[in-house]
């Protein structure tokens, strides 16, 4: 009975990876996004402005099966955005990568052979792709860790550094944090 026990349990933890990628990409941004939505508001998001925000995310996961904290910034962006009707449209966001965040965006089964764990921050970088975010990889930053291009999830675009990134995100009218 123990046995029986002690493999489903497993079983189950096995599924879970497959479980969370089945998740739109609406419930994994309000999942990892959300905050609580603030109740009489006296200074209010605009409706009307064009939201154009870069976020510089260098830190990685405390531990190698976790996501990256700084992922859930644009989440909660997009989620609070939408709380108070703030359109999409009016919406563009990016995240720059470097530093020990950068194998957060491997492809799993090249994170997995570098960390020992399956990549935590997919299903949320895929969610935010979806969503329009610029996901963006500091050049230097692939080179120093001795990563191949090959490896990074699709969507990832390669800039020739991060500084050269927030730059030019800068100079296109995004507020850089």
């Amino acid at each position: 009975m123990i046995r029986r026990t002690i493999c489903t349990v497993i079983a189950g933890l096995l599924v879970l990876p497959a479980t969370v990628r089945a998740q739109s990409g609406a419930d994994v941004i309000r999942q990892q996004g959300a905050s609580p939505l603030a109740s009489r508001i006296t200074f209010p998001a605009s409706k009307d402005l064009v939201y154009r925000i870069a976020w510089g995310i260098n830190v990685g996961p405390s531990q190698p099966d976790s996501l990256v904290p700084g992922f859930r910034l644009p989440a909660n962006f997009l989620y609070i955005g939408d709380g108070n009707d703030v359109p999409r449209a009016n919406v563009h966001l990016a995240v720059v990568i470097w530093g020990s965040a950068t194998h957060s965006l491997l492809k799993n089964d090249a994170y997995r052979a570098a960390k020992g764990a399956d990549n935590a921050s997919i299903p949320l970088l895929q969610a935010l792709h979806e969503a329009g975010v610029q996901i963006i990889l500091c050049g230097e930053a692939l080179i120093n860790r001795k990563l191949s291009p090959d490896d990074l999830l699709p969507f990832v675009k390669i800039a020739p550094t991060a500084t050269m990134a927030l730059a030019t995100l800068h100079a296109q009218g995004y507020a850089v944090f």
